[in-house]
């Protein structure tokens, strides 16, 4: 007799049922759906890959996020950072002239002397100042230029540094309030620092 199979049996087919191809099995979860292993993809060639539209929406939030947070930090920083330069650059000029003052005797004539005149600094001649800095409120790239005036003759309000000479005084040639633009310092008069 020859050998019965399960798949002979009828009643062996109800209790165990099995494919009749093993390629074709998909085993059953607990839950009841299929969670069949996948065979791997192979690797798309070289010149197919790219980012799948979720990566580039993770990476556009992460971005705007991002500028959200940054930007406001930076919107006038410029403006402030430049009135900071200048002031400091006042300040050099102011002391460079009462240092002049105390070294040589007398207010200098104008302000260029502060470049040409030379002094004793322990034994090292020097000039007070290597060059003019610039102020950075009315050119972005700094301007230094120079009016050396009398009090009386007033300031033109053109930019740049005014020295007004029988006062010792030196001033920037910036006579307008500052606009909204400049942040906490709007509505400031430079020629009044």
């Amino acid at each position: 007799m020859p050998n019965k199979t399960d798949r002979d049996n009828p009643q062996s087919a109800i209790r165990n049922p099995k494919p009749l191809h093993s390629e074709f099995r998909i085993p059953h979860s607990e839950f009841g759906t299929a969670n069949a292993p996948r065979a791997p993809r192979p690797a798309p060639p070289a010149s197919d890959r790219g980012f799948t539209l979720l990566e580039l929406l993770i990476v556009i939030s992460i971005i705007a996020i991002l500028a959200a947070a940054i930007i406001p930090n930076f919107v006038g920083f410029d403006a402030e950072a430049r009135v900071a330069t200048t002031k400091t650059n006042l300040n050099t000029l102011r002391t460079r002239v009462t240092l002049f003052r105390a070294k040589e005797g007398r207010y200098p004539d104008r302000l260029e002397e502060l470049t040409t005149t030379m002094y004793n600094d322990l034994g090292v001649e020097r000039p007070y100042l290597d060059q003019l800095p610039g102020e950075l409120v009315s050119d972005k790239s700094g301007n230094a230029s120079i009016e050396n005036r009398t009090f009386k003759e007033g300031l033109i309000g053109d930019g740049g540094w005014t020295y007004i000479r029988d006062r010792g005084k030196i001033v920037i040639d910036v006579t307008d309030p500052l606009e909204s633009n400049w942040g906490d310092y709007k509505d400031e008069v430079p020629s009044e620092w």
